[in-house]
């Protein structure tokens, strides 16, 4: 299955861009977008020929319905009583399906994610809650050609617990819907990398237990670098966005202003699995560790271009662009079985060791490549367990 372009503010000019065209598909935000910006969005891509089977889908949003969250109360669907309803009745959550599914008519999508909150803590009724409003969506829309994708929102820090992931699988088994939109809540900042063996491992049994024993395919929203892992594990697909606070769902990326996580360029090198800097990158290339996929990507040479000719002139878009080609490759390739994902964090991990030998030291103090060893134990573990 293709990556995801998960949507953000101003992310609609990349949707079209020639160097992204391995994207499969997008999700739309209606925090960041009113339904006139995402009907015009969805109607340059269906305009497209090459863009026939490119899949849109639609993620209600209402994480936090409590709070205002950019043009999230623009649209028809946002309940007018929502801080003041008893939002765990299901009356609430049908009276919400039977105003999203008008809403998702008039864009023509082709998937829509059910409605869900995050909660406070994870217990089993939270999940089997989650699935009755899946199946509430299931049921509105089992006359159309929409898929209900059930929305499964779970906290890292609930997966390191032995055999949670299993039971979680098992609730979200009874959904009706025919696959399942997987949002990971952690407290890790979107620049660091997820490092906890025990939630790494058990997000991954998570995964392998909705795609092998559900039959879900599962669509991993909200990922990074981390989203090998994910495809490891055999999730369906992965969905990322352009800046570093679409990349990880942390509370704190809907609370930071609309126009991202930083404008800061950062160009993602394969052969350290990590992003860098512009200083790291002259470091990097000095020691000949560029990787094929950083020497193939057409934003990558541009990159080098800009460093070449104008030494110190903002690069931040191109960094975007940089990321989103490789994010699309690498999910392809791991899915066509090219790439071997214990091979890559392997060698990763020899060339940050190649690099501390050699006195080479990354801009940032906490990029230093050791959350490697971590992945390779989750991973290793997650394989043989």
């Amino acid at each position: 299955m293709p990556a995801y372009h998960q949507m953000g503010h101003d992310s609609e000019n990349l949707l079209l861009d020639s160097g992204l065209t391995a994207f499969g598909g997008m999700i739309i935000s209606p925090v960041n977008y009113s339904e006139p910006d995402v009907a015009a969005q969805i109607a340059a891509i269906r305009a497209v020929d090459e863009k026939a089977d490119f899949d849109i889908v639609f993620d209600p949003q209402l994480y936090f319905p409590r709070t205002e969250r950019g043009c999230l109360r623009e649209w028809s669907y946002f309940p007018s009583d929502v801080d003041t309803a008893d939002r765990s009745a299901d009356s609430w959550w049908q009276s919400m399906i039977t105003a999203i599914v008008p809403t998702i008519g008039r864009l023509h999508v082709d998937a829509v994610c059910s409605p869900a909150e995050v909660p406070r803590a994870y217990p089993d009724a939270y999940f089997a809650h989650a699935v009755d409003v899946g199946n509430m969506l299931a049921d509105a829309l089992r006359d159309t050609n929409i898929r209900p994708l059930q929305t499964a929102i779970i906290g890292l820090a609930e997966l390191s617990t032995p055999r949670r992931a299993l039971a979680v699988a098992s609730i979200i088994s009874a959904t009706r819907c025919e696959g399942v939109y997987l949002v990971f809540v952690g407290s890790t900042e979107p620049r660091r990398e997820l490092a906890h063996v025990e939630e790494l491992k058990g997000a991954m049994r998570l995964i392998h237990a909705l795609e092998r024993e559900a039959n879900l395919p599962v669509l991993v929203g909200f990922t990074s670098t981390d989203a090998v892992l994910w495809k490891a594990a055999g999730a369906s697909s992965v969905a990322t966005g352009k800046f570093f606070n679409l990349r990880r769902f942390t509370l704190s990326r809907f609370e930071e202003p609309g126009g991202g996580g930083g404008q800061l360029p950062y160009w993602v090198e394969e052969s350290l699995l990590a992003f860098l800097r512009e200083s790291d990158i002259t470091r990097v290339r000095g020691q000949n560790i560029l990787s094929v996929a950083s020497n193939s990507n057409p934003f990558g040479q541009r990159i080098l271009e800009r460093l070449a000719e104008q030494p110190g002139k903002a690069w931040v878009a191109l960094g975007w662009r940089q990321f989103m080609h490789w994010f699309a490759d690498v999910e392809d390739l791991i899915e066509s079985r090219t790439a071997d994902v214990r091979t890559m964090l392997r060698e990763a991990e020899i060339n940050w060791r190649d690099l501390e030998d050699a006195d080479v030291l990354m801009e940032e103090q906490r990029n230093d490549g050791t959350w490697l060893r971590a992945w390779r134990r989750a991973l290793a573990e997650y394989l043989t367990h």
